[in-house]
């Protein structure tokens, strides 16, 4: 940058993650990025197990408590505590690569550039679960930024400080799909561009069990029918339910290829995978319906007090689903 590299915060929301945030913190400790440039802040969420105790191993990470459940709230609180210019976000189950953060800055070096999405690649999993979730995922974060309108997944993100202070943080009653909704806001309020970094990388862990990836569907689902809510009750943009024949036609998906392997005729081929694409298919499809709609119900509630203070922004596009696959 023409100036030198920008001072950065980075932001790690935590809770309960005693298994997991050391390896995150140990990445981070080894960014190529000058230390004197930048400082590295754990928040923890008000864990039970000792996440804290973990964190306080590493006197180059200042620890913040955040009582406050939510991973808002928790993110919230790292923004207030922060001295960066650049706010640089990533998840306590995630690992970053060496050059993560310097690749992450680079595009701030361009002034309309408010906001920087990096890549979140995939760790290394066994169970049948993290295999399918990265085949998935896919490039997810590249999925987010093309979106309309384009958003970033926090696990790997950064925003100018200046930006939140003028749009505001994340909602807190935003359990889930909270990048969503920020990036609605920012793409009405602030004026400036989404940048994709494709460079910069961290790798996320993803659930290894059926019930945990069915949990993490019904968070995003909820958390976007929220979003769906809000600006509904705002100012008036569609916010369609989901459809329980998406949900039909994933499971005829399922049907159709457990008949295939069981009859196994010599002339269709059949792999074990197309099994397993059409049952997590299904299990996605089923938790977008549900969640989505329990979101927009809970949401309905909530925001319809706020309706009367007028819309956050300008007319726009209605929100994005969660990313399925690139």
């Amino acid at each position: 940058m023409p100036s030198g590299l920008p001072f950065a915060s980075v932001i790690v929301p935590v809770r309960n993650g005693e298994a997991l945030i050391a390896d995150a913190i140990e990445s981070l400790l080894v960014l190529d990025y000058p230390p004197e440039r930048h400082e590295l802040l754990a928040v923890d969420n008000g864990s039970t197990d000792r996440t804290a105790e973990i964190i306080d191993r590493y006197p180059a990470v200042r620890r913040l408590h955040e009582p406050r459940r939510g991973v808002s709230n928790a993110r919230n609180r790292g923004i207030a505590e922060a001295r960066g210019e650049i706010l640089a976000f990533v998840d306590g189950d995630c690992i970053a690569e060496p050059s993560w953060l310097r690749e992450l800055v680079a595009p701030f070096a361009d002034p309309e550039v408010g906001c920087v999405a990096g890549e979140l690649g995939h760790a290394p999993g066994d169970s049948l679960t993290e295999r399918q979730s990265t085949r998935m995922f896919g490039a997810w974060q590249r999925y987010a930024v093309g979106s309309n309108p384009p958003y970033a997944i926090t696990a790997n993100a950064a925003y100018r400080a200046e930006v939140l202070e003028r749009i505001g943080p994340f909602d807190p009653r935003m359990p889930r799909a909270q990048d969503v909704e920020l990036g609605l806001r920012f793409s009405e309020r602030s004026g400036m561009r989404i940048a994709y970094a494709e460079r910069a990388v961290v790798r996320h862990r993803h659930r290894a069990t059926q019930l945990g990836f069915l949990h993490q569907q019904l968070g995003w689902s909820y958390g976007a029918g929220l979003v769906a809510a809000k600006y509904h009750a705002l100012d008036g943009r569609p916010a369609p339910p989901p459809r329980l024949r998406d949900v039909a036609t994933a499971a005829r998906g399922v049907g159709l290829v457990a008949t295939l392997r069981l009859r196994r005729k010599p002339s269709v081929p059949y792999r074990r995978l197309y099994l397993e694409d059409a049952w997590f298919g299904l299990l996605r499809q089923a938790a977008w319906y549900l969640g989505a709609r329990a979101g927009m119900l809970r949401g309905r509630r909530i925001f319809r007090r706020e309706a009367a203070s007028g819309p956050p922004g300008g007319q726009g596009a209605t929100y994005p689903e969660p990313p399925t696959e690139c």
